[in-house]
């Protein structure tokens, strides 16, 4: 059977987070706490101190909403998978409040009829996204930034430098976007971190913007794993409108994606629905 190793990065609901660390029982969980929830970081210690499948990043970051505070805390995940000597076939970069919808034999099936050296991620081409990483956004590290002030002052500091600026942070790379979520080899893993190592990578995504959802399929689609990203991340996530957060799922969401075509569901929250959590772990 294939070896899962579950990377994730959380800021809330401790009860959420132990259901979903149950529910990933046929892996090892690697958990990265926002900076900013040292209850939550010391009450996950605490809880799973003797746990040799759980594992909790000890120096963490204050993470930001489309700050590159969010690329810095998947790269700590990826460093403690590292630490820690074991081996994997995929590692599954989830939220706190994701669910598995598939069972260890069932997400083998899945990978495997996709092919084992495939990489789930999401790849979109840039479209009207290329203003994010070619002009500046001073704001992305506030924890305020998505105060209708700070996103006014952003868009007319962004207006004021059109005409101006364009930076060639990231000449010679082909420009990418998607989902910030994704599922890839250890072989990937490890070439992740072994470049960004040896290249002055990440300081291309200095005062961009959302650079979650440009940095890893940047990165891949401009390498020799291109050939291996199926562009597509097996997450059913539904954006409604304009709005920034993923709608809440409900049980009356289940019909769309309790359908053997997603490995994991965003984003489900305890407080406003516990009966389709329990749907969701009951049936897969």
């Amino acid at each position: 059977m294939l070896r899962h190793a579950f990377i994730m990065s959380v800021h809330t609901n401790l009860e959420q987070l132990q259901v979903l660390v149950a529910a990933l029982h046929f892996g090892d969980a690697y958990i990265h706490v926002d900076k900013k929830q040292d209850t939550l970081f010391h009450d996950l210690k605490e809880l799973y101190k003797d746990n040799s499948h759980v594992f909790l990043v000890e120096d963490r970051v204050s993470v930001n909403w489309s700050g590159f505070s969010q690329v810095q805390a998947t790269i700590k995940l990826f460093e403690l998978v590292e630490s820690t000597k074991r081996t994997y076939d995929y590692i599954h970069f989830i939220s706190g409040q994701d669910l598995p919808l598939m069972s260890h034999t069932q997400m083998d099936a899945y990978i495997e009829s996709k092919g084992t050296d495939k990489q789930f991620v999401e790849v979109n081409d840039i479209g009207n996204y290329k203003w994010r990483l070619i002009q500046y956004s001073f704001f992305r590290e506030n924890p305020k930034n998505r105060k209708k002030l700070y996103r006014f002052t952003d868009m007319a500091l962004r207006f004021i430098q059109m005409p101006f600026i364009r930076r060639k942070n990231f000449k010679g790379f082909e420009l990418y976007k998607g989902s910030s979520w994704f599922s890839i080899t250890n072989e990937c893993m490890k070439y992740i971190l072994s470049y960004i190592r040896e290249n002055d990578y990440c300081s291309k995504f200095e005062y961009t913007a959302c650079p979650d959802e440009h940095f890893f399929q940047i990165l891949l689609m401009n390498s020799k794993y291109e050939d291996k990203v199926l562009k597509y991340n097996s997450r059913y996530i539904v954006f409604e409108g304009l709005n920034a957060s993923p709608k809440t799922l409900g049980v009356e969401d289940m019909e769309h994606f309790m359908n053997g075509q997603y490995m994991f569901a965003r984003k489900f929250d305890m407080n406003k629905d516990r009966q389709v959590i329990s749907g969701v772990l009951n049936r897969s």
